[in-house]
């Protein structure tokens, strides 16, 4: 039975009015240069036979779980590639008992890769108060795709959550936006509705450039906080701005507490212009051209925040069908601790604790009660060699890699991480067997490639015969 809230909890202190981060869709990263940092660092030790000692991430994975949905369009879907969905899904793809509330402008409740994973028994439209929260807008719907799009169907495309359920509370009217008062409702409707992940890809607009932080109003986190104790995971976008930094500011619901608020990341690895910054980042996300599903049962690219968000939900709900007795402190720590630090050493205010990894947070799991970044975790890396954080330049040339590997004989993924580059799988991965105590050499090329344009030079791995 569809629960219909019967009156407003709360109404908004502030009066300022939300909008889809759909401001800048389609910017090219180009446009405005991004923090870059000309460093590998937080990976495992490979030795070189000639003059460099060079820190490369080594990832042991077990191939024979590497799982690739059938999904037509999951080719265009290079964000599911750079967060390592398939070999998650080799661990996990999820439960329909897990339910993503998708606090947005609605779902198209016909689409033909959504329909059969929406709750339409408790969807609700806050904006015309009725219990059909279909989209007249786009937006959730691209949203509600990517975290949890019907998965190896043989049709368009793939959602992190896999096997995840959704639930439209829809907010944001045909133009994008909305009131505070129906955001707050829509929180504690979630909490009460049994929503185990929140997703909230929306944020006030700032149009003041003196304005460097737009502060949680208490009405919203007195939502959150009911919503965190009834333990559901709670996910925002950090906000986008006009790509010269111009109107970036700290937002809510991001910088509400309990929030994991996410930054958008390029398919190059870089930090997206136009995602804001700030103390408000927890961590990154794919956000820069994602294709998804859209209204009318059609698909396309749009970019934002709001793109990263879902991805981080859909990892959420993949976190809690594989620990289901695990708090909203232990699914971001699972988040946070196993992300790849993509900037300087620790958090920063643009990447937070960096890049989500879905295999290695469903791998590894909590590091502990509380979420920490990667480099405070102690330990060995997933290959059983130590972790030793390095400071290393690295240039173009040939190397020479010499490994020898701590742990038994398995299949071995080298995954290059190098400065100002696009990540491991633009790169692309090596396999190989590598008995205990054997030796590996592989002698690869380090080149510049001419065809692609970046605000730095843009380098390709070629394994040499």
């Amino acid at each position: 039975m569809k629960v219909v809230p019967q009156l407003r909890r709360f109404l908004s202190s502030t009066g300022l009015a939300l909008a889809a981060l759909l401001a800048l869709l389609f910017l090219l990263p180009s446009l405005q240069p991004s923090p870059t940092f000309a460093s590998v660092s937080s990976a495992s030790l490979l030795t070189t036979t000639g003059t460099y000692t060079v820190y490369l991430p080594l990832v042991m994975k077990d191939f024979s779980t590497v799982v690739y949905p059938n999904d037509p369009y999951f080719g265009n879907q290079w964000g599911l590639s750079m967060i390592d969905a398939p070999h998650a899904w080799g661990l996990s793809r999820g439960s329909s008992s897990v339910l993503i509330a998708v606090i947005d402008s609605g779902i198209d409740l016909d689409h033909p890769d959504l329909a059969a994973k929406v709750r339409a028994d408790i969807d609700w439209d806050f904006v015309n108060d009725d219990d059909v929260a279909d989209d007249d807008h786009g937006h959730g719907t691209h949203v509600a795709g990517i975290a949890a799009a019907a998965t190896d169907n043989g049709v368009g495309v793939a959602g992190l959550g896999w096997e995840a359920t959704l639930l439209p509370l829809k907010v944001l009217s045909s133009s994008g936006s909305g009131s505070s008062s129906d955001l707050i409702e829509a929180i504690y409707y979630a909490a009460d509705n049994g929503a185990d992940v929140l997703n909230m890809s929306l944020a006030p607009e700032n149009r003041d450039r003196d304005v460097q932080s737009i502060p949680c109003p208490q009405t919203v986190q007195e939502a959150v906080d009911y919503a965190y104790a009834k333990g559901v995971v709670l996910v925002a976008a950090a906000g986008n701005h006009d790509g010269t930094n111009t109107f970036n500011a700290e937002v809510f619901p991001a910088n509400c507490d309990h929030v994991l608020g996410v930054a958008a990341i390029n398919s190059d690895g870089s930090i997206a212009s136009y995602s804001n910054y700030g103390g408000h980042v927890s961590v990154a996300a794919p956000g820069t051209n994602i294709y998804s599903t859209w209204m009318g049962g059609g698909y396309g690219y749009m970019s934002g925040t709001s793109m990263a968000t879902p991805h981080v939900s859909g990892l959420a709900a993949l976190l809690r069908a594989r620990y289901p007795s695990y708090t909203p402190d232990q699914v971001a720590s699972a988040i946070l601790d196993n992300a790849e630090d993509i900037g300087p050493a620790g958090r920063d205010d643009y990447a937070g604790c960096g890049l989500i990894d879905a295999y290695r947070a469903l791998l590894n799991g909590a590091q502990g009660a509380t979420p920490i970044c990667p480099e405070q975790v102690s330990g060995t890396s997933s290959a059983g060699t130590s972790a030793e954080p390095a400071d290393v330049p690295f240039v173009p040339g040939e190397l020479l890699l010499s490994l020898r590997p701590g742990v038994e004989a398995a299949e071995v993924a080298l995954r290059y991480r190098l400065p100002l580059e696009p990540v491991s799988r633009a790169l692309g991965i090596w396999r190989m067997r590598v008995p205990v105590g054997d030796e590996l050499t592989i002698l690869s090329r380090l080149q510049a490639d001419p065809a692609i344009e970046y605000a730095h030079p843009n380098y390709i791995l070629t394994a040499l015969p």
